[in-house]
C-alpha cells in the first residue's frame, strides 16, 4: 500500500472536516502518497495543503451541463484518477456519486462505510466496509475511523487540525481586520435560501442579539454569501452601528478573515467549520441534527443553540425549522456571553 486516494467531492463543511483525519494519516503514515478527488468549487480552500500530494478535480458545472458534456467530464476524470495507480481508495462521502468515483479509480482496495452508515447503495462500490460505532458521532471522528484501516490512529493530532490558510489571503485579512478595529465577534447567519432556509434564525432576533452584544461592549462583523445580502443588511440595520457587514469575499479570503476573531456565532455552515478549525470558539445553531454530530471537535470551546424538543430524527429536515426558530434571544445571548467569559474574551 503506497498510493491512497481520498474521495470527498463536497460539500465545504464536510471537506474541511476531513482535514484533521488527513493530518493524522500524514503523521502516522508518512510513507503514503495521498491524492484527493474533489469538486472544483471546494478545492480552492484545500490547495497548498501539505498533507495532500495531488488533487483530482471534478468540474461540477460540466456534470450539470448534461448529455455529452457530463460524459466527457466523467471520462476525463476517470482516466486521470485511474492513471495515477492508486492502491487504495477511501470513500468518505458515502453516496452514489462518490461510490462511482471510488470504483472508477481502479484501486484494488476500496474502503467505504458499512451498509447502514452510507446511503444510495454506496456500499456496493467498495470492498472493505467500516462499521461506525455510533452513527451520529461527530463527523471528524467518523473520518478518523475511516483512516484506521490505513494504520492511522482515530484521534486528532494535538493542536493541529491540518488547516492550511493561503498566505496571500492571510496578509489581506491582517490588513482588513486591523482597519476594522479588530472587532471580537464574527457572525454568519445565512444558509442556502433554496436548500436550507430552515437553518435560518429570524433576522429580527439576530438584530436584537447583536444589539445586546454591542451594548455589552462586543462589536461584530456579519459575513454573507450568494443571495444573502438582503437578509444580512436587514440584520445589520437593526443591530446598530457596532455591527458591520463584511465585504463580498471569496471562500479563501473568508476563511483567512474568520481566523482572526475571538468568537464565531452562526448557522451550521461551512463558515462555522472554517472558524473552529482555526481554533475560534464557536456558538452555533445545529438545526435539525444532533449537536454532537456537527459540533467543533478536538477541545475547541463551543455552545450549541438548539431547540431539541422539536427534533425528529426520521422526519425531513425541511419540516424541522423550529429547531432553530424556537431558540430565544435570551438563550443566545447567555450562550455567547458565557463562552466569551469562559475563554477570557474582553
Amino acid at each position: 500500500m503506497r498510493r491512497v486516494l481520498i474521495v470527498r467531492l463536497g460539500a465545504i463543511g464536510d471537506a474541511l472536516r476531513v482535514l484533521p483525519a488527513l493530518r493524522r494519516l500524514r503523521v502516522d503514515r508518512p510513507d503514503l502518497e495521498i491524492g484527493w478527488a474533489v469538486e472544483d468549487w471546494v478545492v480552492p480552500l484545500l490547495r497548498g495543503n501539505p498533507n495532500v500530494d495531488r488533487f483530482h478535480v471534478l468540474e461540477r458545472r460540466a456534470l450539470r451541463a448534461g448529455g455529452g458534456a457530463a460524459l466527457r467530464e466523467i471520462r476525463r476524470f476517470a482516466v486521470e484518477i485511474r492513471s495515477a495507480g492508486y492502491d487504495v481508495a477511501v470513500d468518505l462521502q458515502g453516496r452514489l456519486k462518490s461510490g462511482v468515483a471510488t470504483r472508477l479509480s481502479g484501486a484494488p482496495l476500496r474502503i467505504g462505510y458499512a451498509r447502514r452508515d452510507g446511503s444510495e447503495g454506496n456500499f456496493l462500490f467498495t470492498n472493505r466496509h467500516v462499521r461506525l460505532p455510533d452513527t451520529r458521532e461527530n463527523r471528524v471522528q467518523r473520518f478518523l475511523h475511516m483512516m484506521e484501516p490505513l494504520g492511522a490512529r482515530p484521534e486528532v493530532v494535538p493542536g493541529d487540525f491540518g488547516v492550511a490558510v493561503d498566505a496571500a489571503a492571510r496578509q489581506r485579512a491582517v490588513a482588513w481586520y486591523a482597519a476594522e478595529g479588530r472587532p471580537p465577534i464574527a457572525v454568519y447567519p445565512g444558509s442556502s435560501l433554496h436548500r436550507a432556509a430552515y437553518q435560518r434564525w429570524q433576522p429580527e432576533r439576530w438584530a436584537e442579539l447583536l444589539a445586546r452584544l454591542a451594548r455589552a461592549g462586543h462589536a461584530s462583523v456579519v459575513f454573507w454569501g450568494p443571495n444573502e445580502e438582503d437578509y444580512v443588511e436587514e440584520i445589520a440595520r437593526g443591530a446598530g452601528a457596532a455591527c458591520r457587514l463584511a465585504p463580498a469575499t471569496s471562500l479563501v479570503d473568508m476563511m483567512a478573515m474568520l481566523g482572526f476573531f475571538r468568537l464565531f456565532v452562526g448557522s451550521n455552515t461551512g463558515a462555522m467549520h472554517m472558524s473552529w478549525l482555526q481554533g475560534v470558539p464557536t456558538v452555533f445553531f445545529p438545526g435539525p441534527a444532533e449537536p454532537r454530530t456537527d459540533a467543533p471537535f478536538g477541545g475547541v470551546p463551543f455552545r450549541a443553540l438548539w431547540a431539541g424538543q422539536h427534533f425528529r430524527p426520521r422526519a425531513p429536515r425541511s419540516t424541522q425549522g423550529d429547531c432553530v426558530r424556537a431558540v430565544s434571544v435570551d438563550e443566545a445571548e447567555l450562550a455567547v456571553l458565557e463562552l466569551i467569559a469562559s475563554v477570557g474574551g474582553e
